[in-house]
């Protein structure tokens, strides 16, 4: 019994510490998105959420890999000549993705925190004006890199980051490389330990 007794008391110990360095929260924001090499608008507004981790490693680095349902909206740039004419149909176009970051994250001071590291997205869907399926023009995943800064506010936080594609998202045969931009701008809302 004083053995049973002794290993409860570590496992309670251990579980309440270990709870101090794993937290879990949502989150939701904005993406402004550029494609180079495309005629498309410029920094075109769209959405993300999902849930963030974090696994504190010491008390001011930590782990943060994050599970994303992310969309990047590509409307086309007509063109001067396109204006003129009466046949100019714009276009968008709807990449939905299954971002995976895996972030480290600094503390530097209390309630600031600086987060880099790689992401990778999973093409789930493409849409052509948001009805119906867009030609295959774009790969079925893209490596990122993401840096940022989350600042934390109670049981609520902001954030703000830049995401630079690291490959070619073309998968046409016209040799052109496109490359994806963006912007992320959003809060959340820390369920415990964040």
């Amino acid at each position: 019994m004083k053995k049973f007794m002794l290993i409860a008391t570590i496992f309670i110990a251990f579980a309440a510490k270990a709870q101090e360095k794993i937290g879990i929260g949502i989150k939701v924001g904005q993406n402004f998105t550029s494609v180079n090499s495309v005629a498309v608008d410029r920094h075109s507004a769209s959405f993300h959420g999902g849930v963030t981790f974090q696994i504190g490693l010491t008390e001011k680095i930590s782990l943060v890999p994050e599970l994303l349902l992310s969309q990047t909206k590509l409307s086309t740039n007509p063109s001067i000549v396109n204006l003129l004419g009466s046949t100019y149909n714009p276009e968008t176009y709807h990449l939905n993705y299954l971002l995976v970051p895996l972030l480290v994250q600094v503390k530097p001071f209390s309630n600031l925190l600086l987060q880099a590291g790689p992401q990778y997205g999973i093409l789930i869907d493409q849409k052509k004006d948001g009805k119906e399926n867009a030609q295959l023009a774009f790969q079925q995943g893209e490596f990122s890199f993401v840096g940022g800064a989350k600042v934390n506010l109670g049981g609520f936080f902001v954030y703000g980051r830049y995401v630079v594609g690291l490959q070619n998202i073309n998968e046409l045969q016209d040799q052109a490389k496109w490359r994806t931009t963006q912007w992320q701008l959003g809060i959340g809302l820390s369920l415990f330990g964040l």
